[in-house]
């Protein structure tokens, strides 16, 4: 009779405070629930949905008993097709437990458990959240072969179409193709990416003059304002010893094409000191480029180079740049040029005012299985070999674990026209002595314009299964604008997994510009964990 009473005061007290959106109370009270040697135990959980306002699929736990120093640890599993599970020891008499993967739109059942000395304690608590947002695409699973796949979810850098600026929202969704996380940086009013997780789990994102260091439940651990004489976008990567390498233009930094000044944009690169907050180098790109070579640059003069990638090499200390409108660069770390991966067409002087070092011989030589150089018209990107092209207005250079280079190459005005519009990750083997490139690899020409996407895009591989995960991130056939994300098995060039993500725009109008239409910039594959 005591039990019976004791439950519906507990259902009674759930349905008070079920009527809170963002709150959740489950108070529960028991004796001789777990065994008869623990007799007396009283605990009580409290959960608050979305605790930092732009992580709707998450909460926060507070867990209190009258033997908190005797939990040792707590765990929590999200129920439901894809359950998302994670474990915490507790050191501490004040039981905090961050959740995430919450499914949207419906109520969660999430099992808890506490451990103690001798025993553990199971409960389940019920947290209801929202739908998703209107403006999140539509998700459908193509292929799916868990038993090859990369360990993990589905993480994806998006950012929507907000009538000229973006609204950023980078979101996890799982192999049902359902969103489990996402968070919302609307208050930035700016395009903020790209999406990572540093090497101690934080989240890294950059805007135009600010970097937002995060948990995953939305928590700001610290938010750092540049020099506003520098404006950051595209890319921003870790290094080794904690610093930022970051892409960034300078205010005052100005090239002269033609005998005209004009300024210029993405250009430099940063190098950012986390711990003390402050730029502590820079090195200025057109100091080994030709700025006045346009051959693929149809946006504006002074975005002559549109450097969208970072790439740090620990081996020799060298620094690799994707710049969309000329090629692939190494520099060292100081600020020296290796070489130039590009077609060789109308390359000259490097420098601001293109008065200074010829840059053709930095040029790398494209090489056949045999070691032996391609045709001129080759060389020159005026066609491409069954074995061999350039990349294209390229992003995302990437390490193999054999040294090698992987890239999305979007395939953007190949062979300086626009007949061959195909996309494709594709692998090449550089000799830094000889100066000579060599394609090993390739998946995706094959699929044509399906994939096709001359903007945004990424490439990664995949450690634990040897996979190629390849993102496709805006495609734009005649109808059903869209992203793709492929895991590609190497040897085979077989699909282990696809997704298409049907993009909405509903914050923009349909057309093809910056601003106007939703991207997926880059995905990876990760777990959803705090």
């Amino acid at each position: 009779m005591y039990f019976w009473f004791l439950k519906n005061q507990i259902k009674s007290i759930y349905m008070c405070f079920n009527k809170f959106n963002n709150y959740m109370l489950v108070i529960l009270i028991t004796s001789c629930f777990l065994s008869c040697n623990q007799s007396g135990l009283e605990y009580t959980i409290s959960a608050k949905l979305n605790p930092y306002k732009i992580a709707p699929l998450t909460a926060e736990l507070k867990i209190k008993t009258n033997m908190a120093t005797q939990v040792s640890r707590v765990s929590y599993k999200v129920l439901g097709e894809s359950p998302i599970e994670q474990s915490f020891d507790m050191l501490k008499d004040s039981l905090s437990v961050p959740i995430v993967g919450l499914y949207p739109g419906e109520t969660n059942k999430v099992l808890i458990q506490l451990y103690f000395k001798n025993q553990v304690v199971t409960d389940t608590i019920s947290l209801k959240t929202k739908p998703l947002p209107i403006l999140f695409p539509n998700i459908e699973i193509n292929k799916i072969d868990r038993t090859k796949m990369e360990p993990g979810l589905h993480g994806c850098d998006i950012h929507f179409a907000n009538f000229g600026k973006f609204r950023s929202m980078p979101i996890i969704f799982d192999d049902q193709g359902i969103v489990r996380w996402f968070m919302d940086f609307s208050f930035t009013n700016e395009m903020t990416s790209p999406f990572q997780r540093l090497k101690d789990g934080t989240i890294l994102v950059v805007t135009r003059h600010d970097i937002f260091e995060l948990d995953m439940l939305g928590k700001i651990i610290k938010k750092t304002t540049i020099d506003d004489n520098y404006g950051m976008h595209h890319d921003a990567i870790e290094l080794p010893n904690g610093q930022l390498l970051i892409c960034a233009g300078k205010r005052d930094a100005y090239i002269n094409i033609n005998g005209e000044t004009v300024q210029s944009d993405s250009d430099f690169i940063l190098l950012f000191d986390r711990e003390h907050e402050k730029i502590i180098n820079e090195w200025d790109i057109a100091k080994h480029l030709d700025v006045t070579r346009d051959d693929v640059n149809f946006l504006r003069p002074g975005d002559w180079l549109h450097m969208n990638a970072l790439l740090f090499d620990e081996k020799d200390q060298s620094i690799i740049i994707s710049g969309k409108h000329q090629g692939i660069i190494k520099i060292s770390m100081e600020n020296k040029l290796k070489w130039i991966l590009s077609p060789k067409q109308n390359w000259g002087l490097s420098g601001r005012n293109a008065k200074g070092n010829d840059t053709n011989p930095f040029l790398l030589t494209a090489i056949d299985e045999n070691d032996n150089p391609y045709s001129k018209t080759i060389q020159t990107g005026q066609e491409s070999h069954p074995k061999f092209d350039f990349p294209w207005g390229q992003h995302a250079p990437k390490f193999l674990p054999n040294g090698n280079l992987i890239v999305f190459d979007n395939g953007s005005h190949r062979n300086f026209n626009d007949d061959q519009n195909y996309s494709r990750a594709v692998e090449y083997e550089i000799n830094d002595d000889k100066k000579t490139v060599k394609q090993i690899w390739q998946y995706g020409k094959e699929r044509g314009e399906e994939m096709f996407a001359s903007i945004v895009s990424d490439v990664d591989y995949l450690p634990n299964s040897k996979n190629i995960l390849v993102t496709s991130g805006h495609i734009l056939p005649k109808s059903n604008h869209s992203g793709k994300i492929i895991e590609v098995h190497k040897e085979s060039g077989i699909e282990i997994f696809e997704a298409t993500l049907y993009y909405k725009s509903v914050n923009g109008q349909k057309i093809n510009g910056w601003g106007q239409m939703d991207i997926l910039y880059r995905s990876q594959r990760l777990d959803l964990s705090y």
